[in-house]
């Protein structure tokens, strides 16, 4: 134990000597107006003055009584001072043996300081320039730090009204990094500043540059620029601070390039605060970890190019620390993002108040999983937000939020016209208290609210503002909730509260798709099902009355209407609008449980103007189909509804004819007030009730389906079918719409008809009838078919009587080649033939209209051109091979078919041909046809009902025959017969009145016997010849009466039997040209078939 103790004591002893003599042998250094350079030499104090110069290397300074002073305040280990006076130090260090140094280096009056290598341990300031305005002062690959340990330094280095660069310098354990003040300069390439308050400080016109540096600040602010004229700028490098990493105020200016900022999940990226004060953000910048990115306020200013914000994990539910990706706040203030912007994991993207101003390019915010966030909020009057680029906001509760005279505009003008995107969690746009937003080019999705307004004030409710938000190109889905949602608080103190002018929703190009479209309610209450009882700081209460517009252009909007009771709702839709009623399949009540059917099939607004627009009820659900009241609430004015232009409403029906009034199965629309203008109604129906349609009764004011009721004035024509009639379940039957009013011709409406709570017997009641022919007195009812069925009955047999009239033509032509005399002659092997030709007929039927039986005039025109491939004559027999084509017009116009029109179809048609002659004059002649239709069918109403595409036809014939010379010169006789058979093709045909026709490919057989006298002339000096015939045929057609299907069968007639007669011409010309020509009549042998008339002419050329 005591050698342990003696041990001790001599080591100690040892120390205190060594130190003493260490001391004794340190001396201070000063030089004046000389230089001197020395070299691994110990110094307690160094000192230039007077144009003196000193050049030190591997120096050591261990300052003396008056620099370990904790009052010194003037006393530096190292100093230089004076024009012409230098220092140059060579890793050098400064740093007190048995007590701290305050103050290390300091160079001022016009003195240069260089210093390269080494460290500076001291407790105050590390290096000083006071006045030292030389651009040879400069640091580098210096170590400046605290002396103490647990105490920091106050300042790295310290510049006033002077100018320094910095070379890979590092400071740590310090307050502050670099300080300049009055009008310095100060460069910075490298290094790192690792400091407790502020990491970079430019004050009072001072200026910093910093290439690639580090700066760290654990309590305070990276880079901090104070007062007008003071400016830092950085390229590269990070800032990381506890604060605000780049902090400009009174007047600063901070400008950056590509830095990367962190806050360690505390403070604020960049704050511009005062006017003045600007903060400029090059390159690409990101801010990770932060709490607030962006921040102006008191009028400073912010741009930044390419800028990444990412929030950091959420600190409470405190609205105040709501974390923040860009805010602005106070007059003046702004902040200008023009390159792309990605923000992350934050409360509120943007934050605008107090009449300030964010702008951004293209941007993309994502939120956080906090309780309450927002993508964008503008509040307070004159703020505004401007989205210019194309911008996605995903994950928060609301997507942009106006309130308080405040502008949001999301106007993304680029080639994509829908790039934009708001993915909302529950609203996607809100503006309260006359809030304003624009959104255009953009998708929005949300599930509970698309678009929200709020009207509130705590003054007379008479100087209430409206909010509104615009739409252009913009398409809202809100799938589960309301489209829009309208409400008004007030102080409870307010009594007798006027209406407040809530909002005004103007649509353009636009589309809102909802369970909902309109809804009444606060927010709160519909999203976080809390009693919004205080707001504002104010104690408040829901009222119910006030007024909301939707002006809808070109738009598209669905879903039902709620409002309450004593609210003013105005919807004028305009320009090819269509607001499709659907019955709600998700509204709940308070308790969170699906509504009532009957609540959610009705829609309600106050005022309806529809002008070129259209209102589309959609099918019904649960069976239950959707009613529209339109005068509800509180309307200002009798004209409830407003039509002009193309106005148009499609109703869904199922036929139940004589059912009471409550029961009918269809939409309905309840006009409280009065009509203007006409409206077009077309019908969207099933069947119904199959026997009720059957047993259907003639129209009557208690008959029928009760579509629309107006409680005012109206006329007749204030709703009328779209064609004067409607169709149902896929009959070819005319429905109609009667009205029953006080000034109607049809009289007056049934009381007991009557849906309004108000039972005035002096209302209008629009009713669906199913129309009916006139029969007369005694002969049953009939339903009056629509005007085209009659054309598909006709249809067939028109075509086949086209068919039967190309056969005779080509028929004759083969004739006529056998009468020819030249045609004979060997040399003539083939030949061209040119024929155009046409008929006129009539059909007739037996059974009549009231049987759907229908004639028909017929129009045929064609034009055919042949060609004879082969002539073989054997011995006694010739064979000839040819083909014709064949194109023809056909027009047809049923008759005894009130508004029936004339039906146009064309057809192209291929026909092989062969004949067989024999010398002693029989034949056989025998067609192969093949054929394509193609046409429209049409009515008087509405023109095209529908198109045929793709009908064929195909047709053989084989006809036999003989030569008989009688006793007269040139006067042949030839009986005939011949066996036909004609077979049509269709595919199934989609009428405009919802019909679908199947023509059930018809077909008929045909027999024709009958003979042709032909005499022949022949001119002995130049070889021409002139024959002349005449012809007689019976004709008889058979399988043809079969039956087309709409719906069912209707029956068609059959061609029938007609005689034939007819005369001809063949003159022959030269040797190579002939003309032909023909005239025909067909004369029906019953009630029923074809009577008409065909004409040809035709050339043909033998080569």
């Amino acid at each position: 134990m005591y050698k342990k103790s003696l041990l001790s004591y001599t080591t100690t002893a040892a120390i205190i000597l060594f130190n003493i003599q260490f001391n004794a042998h340190a001396k201070t250094l000063e030089v004046s107006q000389e230089k001197k350079e020395i070299a691994n030499e110990t110094y307690e104090i160094i000192h230039a003055k007077n144009g003196g110069q000193i050049i030190g290397d591997h120096l050591t300074v261990l300052g003396n009584k008056d620099t370990s002073q904790i009052s010194n305040k003037s006393v530096f280990a190292v100093t230089t001072e004076g024009n012409n006076s230098a220092i140059k130090l060579n890793n050098t260090t400064i740093q007190g043996t048995d007590s701290v140094i305050s103050l290390g280096i300091e160079a001022k009056e016009g003195a240069i300081l260089q210093m390269t290598g080494g460290t500076i341990r001291v407790s105050n300031t590390g290096v000083y320039f006071s006045n030292s305005q030389n651009d040879k002062n400069n640091l580098k690959d210096v170590v400046i730090t605290s002396s103490e340990n647990s105490t920091p330094l106050i300042n790295g280095i310290k510049a006033d009204k002077s100018i320094v660069a910095l070379k890979n310098v590092k400071v740590t354990q310090a307050t502050a990094g670099i300080f300049a003040n009055d009008h310095s300069t100060i460069t910075v390439s490298g290094g790192s500043f690792n400091v407790r308050e502020v990491g970079i400080n430019a004050q009072t016109g001072s200026t910093i540059i910093l290439n690639n540096a580090k700066i760290t600040s654990s309590n305070n602010n990276g880079l901090l620029a104070n007062g007008s004229g003071s400016e830092i700028k950085m390229t590269g490098g990070s800032v990381t601070a506890n604060q605000t990493a780049l902090y400009a105020i009174n007047g600063g200016q901070i400008d950056t390039t590509d830095v990367a900022l962190t806050t360690n999940g505390k403070g604020s990226g960049a704050v511009a605060l005062g006017s003045g004060s600007i903060i400029k953000l090059h390159g690409h910048t990101t801010i990770d970890n932060t709490v607030n990115g962006l921040g102006a306020v008191g009028g400073g200013k912010i741009t930044s190019e390419e800028l990444t914000v990412i929030g950091s994990k959420a600190i409470n539910s405190d609205p105040d620390r709501e974390r923040s990706g860009v805010w602005t706040a106070d007059a003046g203030s702004e902040i200008h993002l023009t390159g792309k912007t990605t923000i992350e994991n934050v409360d509120e993207g943007f934050y605008a108040d107090g009449g300030s101003k964010i702008v951004s390019g293209d941007l993309t915010i994502t939120g956080s999983e906090s309780e309450k966030t927002t993508g964008v909020g503008a509040y307070e009057p004159n703020s505004l937000i401007e989205l210019n680029g194309k911008t996605i906001l995903q994950n928060f509760d609301v997507g942009l939020a106006a309130a308080n005279n405040s502008t949001i505009k999301m106007i993304n003008g680029g080639i994509d016209t829908v790039a934009s995107k708001i993915a909302a969690k529950k609203v996607a746009l809100s503006a309260q208290i006359n809030g304003h937003i624009d959104l255009a080019n953009a998708s929005v999705t949300t599930e509970v609210v698309g678009l929200h307004f709020m009207s509130f004030s705590t003054e007379n409710l008479q100087k209430n503002q409206s909010s509104e938000i615009n739409l252009t190109n913009a398409d809202v889905h809100v799938e589960n909730g309301a489209g829009i949602l309208v409400g008004a608080i007030v102080e409870k103190s307010i009594e007798n509260h006027a209406a407040p002018s809530i909002g005004t929703v103007n649509l353009k190009n636009s589309k809102i798709h909802a369970d909902v479209l309109l809804d009444d309610g606060i927010l709160s209450n519909k999203i976080w099902r809390k009693d919004e009882s205080w707001w504002g700081g104010k104690d408040v209460k829901e009222i119910f009355n006030g007024t909301f517009t939707l002006n809808a252009d070109h738009s598209t909007l669905e879903g039902r209407a709620k409002i309450a009771q004593k609210r003013n709702v105005l919807f004028d839709l305009k320009n090819k609008t269509t607001w499709t009623l659907k019955n709600s399949t998700k509204e709940k009540d308070d308790e969170g449980n699906l509504l009532d059917i009957t609540q959610r099939s009705r829609s309600d607004i106050s005022v309806l103007n529809l002008n070129d627009s259209t209102i589309s009820f959609n099918r019904p659900t649960e069976e239950h189909y959707h009613t529209l009241h339109i005068g509800s609430g509180k309307p200002d004015t009798q004209a409830v509804y407003n039509a002009s232009g193309d106005a148009k409403i499609y109703f869904n029906t199922a036929w139940s004819d004589g059912d009471a009034i409550a029961d009918q199965k269809t939409d309905k629309l309840l006009i409280h007030g009065n009509v203007s203008g006409s409206t077009t109604i077309y019908i969207t129906s099933d069947l119904g009730d199959k026997n009720s349609v059957v047993n259907a009764s003639n129209p009557s004011n208690t008959g029928g389906l009760s579509l629309i009721q107006v409680s005012g004035e109206a006329k007749e024509d204030s709703f009328k079918l779209a064609k004067g009639y409607t169709t149902i379940g896929g009959e070819p039957y005319k429905y109609t719409l009667t009205a029953y009013g006080p000034t109607s011709s049809h009289g007056n409406a049934d009381i007991g008809q009557n849906l309004f709570d108000e039972k005035n017997k002096n209302f209008w009641d629009f009713r669906l009838h199913k129309a009916f022919l006139d029969t007369g007195s005694g002969s049953g009812i009939v339903s009056a078919p629509v005007p085209q069925m009659a054309s598909y009955l006709v249809m067939p047999n028109t075509l086949f009587t086209t068919g039967l009239t190309d056969m005779a033509k080509q028929n004759a032509f083969l004739a006529d080649m056998r009468t020819s005399v030249l045609g004979r002659e060997k040399n003539k092997q083939t030949g061209f033939f040119l024929y155009t030709y046409g008929s006129t007929g009539t059909l007739s039927s037996e059974r009549g209209p009231f049987k759907y039986g229908y004639g028909a005039d017929i129009r045929y025109a064609a034009l055919q051109a042949g060609v004879t491939l082969a002539a073989i004559e054997d011995q006694n027999v010739t064979t000839r091979f040819g083909l014709v084509g064949t194109y023809g017009q056909i027009s047809f116009t049923p008759k005894d078919m009130q508004d029936a029109g004339k039906s146009s179809l064309d057809k192209w048609s291929l026909t092989a041909y062969g004949s067989i002659q024999h010398d002693n004059g029989f034949y056989i002649d025998t067609l192969l046809s093949y054929g394509i239709i193609k046409g429209d069918i049409t009515n008087a109403v509405i023109g095209k009902t529908a198109k045929l595409k793709n009908a064929k036809m195909l047709s053989i014939s084989t006809t036999v025959g003989k030569q008989f010379a009688t006793g007269m010169e040139g006067l042949t006789f030839e009986p005939q017969a011949q066996l036909a058979y004609q077979h049509l093709m269709f595919d199934t045909i989609s009428d405009a009145d919802n019909l679908t026709i199947d023509m059930n490919n018809p077909h008929q057989w045909l027999i024709r016997v009958g003979g042709r006298l032909t005499k022949t002339v022949v001119t002995a000096e130049n070889g021409h010849s002139i024959s002349l015939y005449g012809k007689v045929n019976a004709v008889k057609t058979f399988g043809d009466d079969e039956a087309i299907h709409i719906n069912k069968n209707y029956q068609r007639d059959p061609l029938g039997s007609f005689i034939e007669g007819g005369l001809g011409i063949s003159a022959q010309l030269s040797p190579n040209i002939s003309l032909h020509g023909d005239v025909s009549a067909q004369q029906k042998l019953q009630k029923t078939g074809i009577t008409g008339a065909s004409f040809s002419g035709g050339i043909r050329y033998q080569f």
